[in-house]
């Protein structure tokens, strides 16, 4: 019977090195994504609840400034979770809060108020975010 000697060091597998590219660009992603939830949702915090540009932008008083930020910013969040290619049932949820969000944004005095404390820019990007990292973790 024939024994089998292995070298000390073996080579790494070649993919290993492009697990790890593809894991250094979906941490990339993953970071971008979750500065623009906390931008747009919690540059100021007051208690359990934050503040950001989505909220600040939606009181401006030239029409459309908030629901141009928060589409742009949305728009933003479901690219980026795209290119990590996160779950389309992910997406598809990040997309209808974010849409709603907007919506809700469009409505006089009332709308604003609402915007304030519904933060689905906040909650898309912590979905997505949440989604990348999984996919990261089975990449190891």
């Amino acid at each position: 019977m024939k024994t089998r000697t292995y070298p000390a060091v073996m080579a790494e597998p070649e993919w290993r090195g492009a697990s790890s590219a593809a894991n250094t660009e979906l941490e990339r992603i993953r970071k971008s994504v979750e500065r623009v939830g906390n931008l747009s949702d919690g540059l100021i915090r007051i208690g359990p609840w934050g503040l950001g540009l989505d909220g600040i932008l939606a009181w401006v008083p030239i029409p459309g400034v908030g629901e141009a930020y928060s589409a742009i910013a949305g728009a933003f969040i479901l690219i980026q979770g795209a290119r990590a290619r996160v779950p389309l049932h992910v997406l598809i949820v990040a997309a209808a809060l974010l849409a709603t969000n907007t919506l809700i944004e469009a409505i006089p005095l009332g709308g604003p108020a609402v915007s304030d404390v519904f933060l689905a820019h906040r909650w898309s990007a912590r979905m997505v975010c949440k989604a990348i990292e999984k996919k990261m973790a089975r990449a190891l």
